[in-house]
């Protein structure tokens, strides 16, 4: 039978089956956790309370104070027979839906914050918040933001359009440049320490957009706040859908080769301003989901730079150990365990483009072991006219770096030129050498661009050098 209980913290009255003595609650008005007592005066049933003039006696806790002009009424609290979240059916004296966990009001707690029930994203939950609340109560997930939230007095929330296990990004108007249309990334965090080191990473990608203005695909930065446990980068809103989205839709429907080709030349200008900053930086996360097509359905927009860092001045910071983060078939071996570098986003390019022209996943370095036997079977259903494409992504799929190209300016080239260049000329004594040859095999020109110094002696060789030519270490 139905209970009538005091909260011990703010003296409300609730409902709660006959079954919770010696449990614990959480508390719907104050929603602060207690100890239900066991002995019979802490609870009087419900039945008691059927007189319309009875009045509930609790002589185990001090009476609750008057409020207004006149002492508050302890009368009976009728359970709703259904949830008002998502109308389950209801038990006689529930405190909680069985189905989504919404809390059930009764009459006699204070009025909740006005609106519909804040729904937990996070589709291994999906349970129902009371309005206000930025983490769900089950399982700490972040909540979406109600729409029409005004952002520093100046940013109107329309609509989620993405929600994450750290934030979400939304689709909002700038309220103080004619409803311009803006993407807002929130990002939210409860422990203190955890949101200090995301609050980093936040400011990095802004600062990392911000040096990207000048290349067309990037959008653009507006904002950046921080207030308390939550920060919002503002930025421009791009409409579109991402190219991973596109062809689920479309049954992994290929793009044609020759628009990918032209959007490989546009994410090169990304990764080669990226990549030649002072320290350089790297995406470390280039994939179809991170690339948005344009409504012309021609044009497209990188977007998410979230996990991009630059890989450190020095050469003990180059050489430590980097957060290992990466996406299955889109990572080479040197990023997995930690080790990335510029020819990491060349690997996971060639990797994006092959997803693109064929819908199908790429698989690593065993997509370009897969390419290697089809461009040698003369039977190949490779189209012949793009046979050299293929080329080109079997060789930035290879497993040794140092067997790809060396830089997105290297491989824009090869996309205009439509071919893979395999020999250069010394530009001494004019000796062809296979291209990527560090030195020239004739007279020992350096041919490639200076790497990052040795590890052990400290000086410099030059790219597609596997051994260190001043102490002969092993270069990575």
């Amino acid at each position: 039978m139905p209970q009538i209980i005091r909260c011990p913290h703010c003296q409300r009255t609730m409902q709660a089956p006959d079954n919770v003595a010696g449990k614990r609650l959480q508390c719907p008005s104050c929603k602060k956790p207690f100890m239900v007592p066991g002995a019979a005066p802490a609870a009087v049933p419900a039945a008691a309370t059927a007189g319309a003039s009875s009045t509930v006696s609790m002589p185990a806790m001090a009476p609750k104070p008057a409020e207004g002009n006149g002492a508050r009424s302890s009368g009976t609290f009728p359970t709703p027979s259904k949830c008002p979240s998502c109308n389950a059916p209801l038990l006689e004296g529930a405190v909680a839906c069985m189905d989504c966990g919404f809390m059930i009001q009764n009459e006699a707690a204070p009025a909740e914050a006005e609106g519909p029930p804040n729904l937990c994203a996070n589709p291994a939950c999906g349970v129902a918040n009371p309005p206000g609340e930025r983490n769900c109560q089950r399982c700490g997930n972040p909540l979406p933001i109600a729409g029409g939230t005004l952002l520093a007095g100046r940013y109107r929330l329309e609509k989620l359009l993405k929600m994450g296990g750290f934030g979400a990004v939304y689709m909002a108007v700038d309220t103080k440049v004619s409803n311009r249309p803006v993407a807002i990334k929130d990002m939210i965090g409860n422990d203190p320490q955890e949101f200090a080191i995301r609050l980093n990473f936040f400011r990095r990608e802004a600062e990392i957009l911000r040096s990207l203005e000048s290349v067309p695909i990037v959008p653009r930065v507006y904002d950046f706040i921080h207030q308390g446990q939550t920060a919002h980068l503002v930025m421009e809103f791009i409409k579109g859908k991402d190219l991973l989205d596109i062809m689920d839709a479309t049954g992994n429907k290929p793009f044609p080769i020759q628009l990918v080709v032209e959007w490989g030349k546009s994410v090169c200008d990304v990764l080669h301003t990226m990549h030649n900053q002072s320290p350089p930086v790297i995406h470390r996360d280039l994939k179809p989901d991170n690339i948005m097509l344009l409504d012309d359905q021609k044009s497209i927009k990188m977007i998410d730079f979230g996990t991009a860092r630059d890989l450190g001045r020095t050469v003990k910071e180059r050489m430590a150990g980097k957060t290992r983060v990466y996406t299955e078939g889109y990572a080479p071996p040197e990023q997995i365990v930690g080790k990335p570098e510029a020819r990491s986003d060349l690997f996971a390019l060639a990797a994006t483009l092959y997803h693109l022209a064929t819908g199908k996943a790429p698989e690593g370095f065993y997509t370009a072991k897969e390419l290697e036997t089809q461009l040698a079977d003369p039977n190949s259903p490779l189209p012949a006219p793009y046979r050299w494409f293929y080329e080109l992504i079997r060789i930035n799929l290879a497993e040794d770096m140092n067997d790809r190209y060396f830089s997105a300016r290297e491989i824009k080239a090869d996309l205009e030129r439509q071919r893979v260049t395999k020999e250069l000329p010394c530009p001494k004594c004019k000796a062809a050498n296979k291209v990527r040859t560090p030195y020239c095999v004739k007279c020992a020109e350096p041919l490639t661009d200076s790497a990052a110094p040795c590890a052990s002696c400290g000086k410099f060789n030059r790219m597609g050098s596997r051994f260190c030519i001043h102490c002969g270490n092993r270069l990575r």
